[in-house]
């Protein structure tokens, strides 16, 4: 897995000449590095994390979360705000470097995994972008495609390579790099928030559903003996649950998400029988608004087990601001009659966390495997 998550996907490359030979030499001589910082931009909240990797013990030195502005890349006010958003992140984070990675999320995207014929490199871009024009609603040329080789199958006696297309508006990528540069901030690479998941979590070999639920959309891989088999991202999360309970008690949008952070509970068999009515009340809303996510989520795994090779899930891993609902492992567990943990990595102490010793937000693990990206081993 390793291999496949150390090469980039949207960066800024400058042409190497004989005239750079000192600089790559300096490169190399140079002290190896030992931080490493991310952004996540969410619907929701910015985080900022920043890492520290020596004599084999990965630790996050500084992090930081903040409201996310409203809107989308391309407005100039949104882009305003994130841009101050991010330089007051840099300043009360403490982060010790301004190089970082950042995702772009899988509504801005569009992945495909595919099979062709194997081929040497120099043949198999030509190929990549003739089966993007299959598939992709776009002008192919207003887009910046990259691909990533998964694997190698064998079908009748014919070699096939499993490749993963990822494919971003080109306006968007350099929009991103606008943004950032103007907080005085520099982009290393532009990774996905599927191969950030993969990273944190995808040291597996058993076949495993991870999935991070978020507050519009949630993302969905599939990973079997470390390797990534599927992905999708599914335009539902937690604001089903929002407006159902909004809609139940006629509440704002504002005062029903603070009535899910503060009251929300998923009751058990047990607890329901002992409940007050106001509990099964809350918990039947709840309820409701997962359906449809439910729902959602057993369409792609539907999907995915009509792929070639697909095996059964095993276990689900689950991450994102949703999981941290009170019942909602033991509710999915049920709804998916499949194991289901929260599958924390091994990285000490998000700074908020570290006088209980917890080393793991379920809200944070895209931020934390983008991090991970260039540390090596």
């Amino acid at each position: 897995m390793k291999r496949f998550l150390q090469k980039w996907l949207w960066k800024r490359r400058e042409k190497e000449t004989t005239n750079d030979l000192p600089g790559r030499l300096l490169r190399k001589l140079a002290p190896k590095r030992t931080r490493f910082a991310a952004v996540d931009i969410g619907t929701r909240e910015i985080k900022m994390v920043e890492i520290s990797a020596t004599g084999g013990k990965t630790e996050v030195t500084a992090f930081c979360r903040v409201p996310a502005p409203v809107g989308e890349l391309g407005e100039a006010v949104y882009e305003e705000a994130l841009v101050n958003a991010l330089c007051d992140m840099v300043l009360s984070s403490g982060i010790q470097t301004k190089e970082v990675i950042t995702t772009i999320g899988g509504n801005k995207t569009i992945t495909r995994h595919i099979h062709v014929p194997a081929l040497p490199d120099r043949e198999l871009e030509a190929t990549v972008r003739l089966e993007a024009e299959k598939f992709i609603p776009a002008a192919v040329g207003e887009l910046t495609i990259r691909y990533l080789k998964l694997g190698e199958t064998n079908r009748a006696g014919e070699r096939y390579l499993h490749l993963l297309l990822v494919a971003a508006p080109t306006t968007v990528v350099y929009d991103y790099y606008g943004v950032f540069t103007r907080a005085g901030l520099i982009i290393a690479a532009i990774d996905l928030e599927a191969f950030s998941l993969w990273r944190v979590f995808g040291g597996l070999e058993t076949s495993t559903a991870i999935l991070d639920i978020g507050a519009s959309k949630t993302q969905l891989l599939v990973v079997r003996d470390g390797v990534l088999q599927f992905t999708r991202t599914i335009p539902a999360g937690g604001d089903l649950l929002t407006r159902s309970l909004a809609e139940h008690y006629g509440l704002t949008f504002q005062e029903a998400q603070r009535v899910k952070e503060e009251e929300g509970e998923l009751l058990g068999k047990e607890d329901a029988t002992i409940s007050s009515t106001a509990a099964m009340q809350v918990d039947f809303s709840l309820r409701y608004g997962l359906s449809g996510l439910i729902r959602e989520i057993r369409r792609s795994l539907d999907f995915y087990a009509t792929q070639y090779n697909a095996a059964a899930i095993e276990r689900f891993i689950i991450s994102g601001g949703t999981s941290k609902l009170k019942g909602f492992r033991e509710f999915f567990a049920e709804a998916m009659e499949t194991p289901v943990d929260s599958g924390a990595p091994g990285i000490y102490g998000l700074p908020e966390y570290r006088e209980e010793a917890v080393s793991y937000d379920p809200t944070c693990a895209v931020v934390l495997g983008t991090a991970l990206r260039e540390v090596a081993g």
